[in-house]
């Protein structure tokens, strides 16, 4: 469905029709993936279901600037519940320099507030044009040097969202997709053991967008995948419970991938309980100590530590062990 945002003046003077597609769209379809034909075969298969049909309950807006009718500069929300990822941000190469992202941005800044989200993120060169283009809209890094980048519709709208509140636990979805990319965004505390995300790739914190995006592709390649998310009464996803086949074995044995926000790692235990352990291959999982929540966690359900890699992996403190919990 397309619903016009206005027009806008280019630096040239040209008009440029400002519009927005929520997916999934046929007529659109063709004219956005030959757009974002560049992006490459991994993304071509996402921007493509969210246009040819529901991916959960994720939506999925893609932002539009014509002149003439031709799609010159686009952009993309994909979100839920409040929460949203920026991305696929694309001028034609001939139409650059004009003030076309720009203007279409600032009007889907503001139909981003209309729909409701209070927390943004994208990722981008550090200190690129495109990086001073979203700092110019309230963009700010989630460290100093880091592309990563995440805006908030008031100071405390990430704090809102992660309020203390009762949890349950689900079947993970496309719409936690902004979710996890949040979730993935939250500096380490200091009784966190890493890495965070081993099976998705994510050693301390930073970006997820791509990494979960291709593993939500991938899911239905394997059976052996089980993926559970923690959630509020409010539909804030604040942790997940990953198992699936580790690489690093050549799949011969299952990993256990488990990341919740600091307000709720009490309920780590209830997530994990919701899985189902295999008997016919053994489950591993890392940590880089045995004293925090996530190892609790871990031999509550049974995990055991197998041994311990001295210095294995390097933070920027410096090396750190690496503990393999088998169950």
């Amino acid at each position: 469905m397309y619903t016009p945002l206005g027009e806008a003046a280019l630096n040239t003077g040209q008009r440029l029709e400002c519009g927005v597609v929520l997916g999934p769209d046929a007529e659109w379809r063709d004219r956005i993936l030959a757009l974002l034909n560049h992006k490459g075969p991994e993304w071509a298969k996402q921007i493509r279901r969210s246009l040819e049909g529901p991916l959960d309950h994720l939506e999925t807006r893609f932002y539009i600037g014509c002149t003439g009718g031709r799609i010159i500069t686009h952009l993309m929300i994909a979100g839920a519940r409040g929460a949203g990822i920026l991305g696929h941000v694309y001028t034609i190469p001939e139409e650059r320099r004009k003030g076309a992202c720009t203007a279409l941005m600032a009007r889907q800044m503001a139909h981003t507030l209309q729909v409701g989200y209070r927390v943004l993120v994208l990722g981008t060169g550090f200190e690129s044009p495109p990086y001073w283009i979203y700092h110019s809209f309230g963009f700010r890094s989630i460290a100093p040097g880091r592309g990563e980048m995440k805006w908030l519709a008031e100071p405390d709208a990430e704090a809102h969202l992660f309020r203390s509140a009762p949890v349950r636990v689900r079947d993970l979805r496309w719409d936690d997709w902004p979710w996890v990319d949040l979730l993935g965004r939250q500096p380490p505390t200091p009784d966190e053991e890493l890495p965070r995300s081993p099976l998705l790739g994510l050693k301390e914190y930073g970006s997820l967008e791509g990494l979960f995006c291709f593993f939500q592709m991938r899911r239905g390649d394997s059976p052996e995948i089980q993926a559970r998310a923690l959630t509020t009464e409010s539909g804030s996803t604040v942790g997940w419970a990953i198992l699936g086949p580790d690489a690093r074995w050549y799949h011969d044995v299952l990993l256990l991938d488990l990341y919740i926000h600091p307000h709720f790692t009490a309920h780590a235990g209830a997530l994990l309980d919701c899985l189902e352990w295999p008997t016919e291959k053994p489950v591993v999982a890392y940590t880089t100590g045995r004293a925090g929540w996530k190892s609790a966690a871990l031999a509550g359900v049974g995990f055991q530590p197998a041994t311990q890699l001295e210095g294995w992996l390097r933070f920027a403190d410096g090396r750190r062990n690496l503990v393999i919990w088998r169950r």
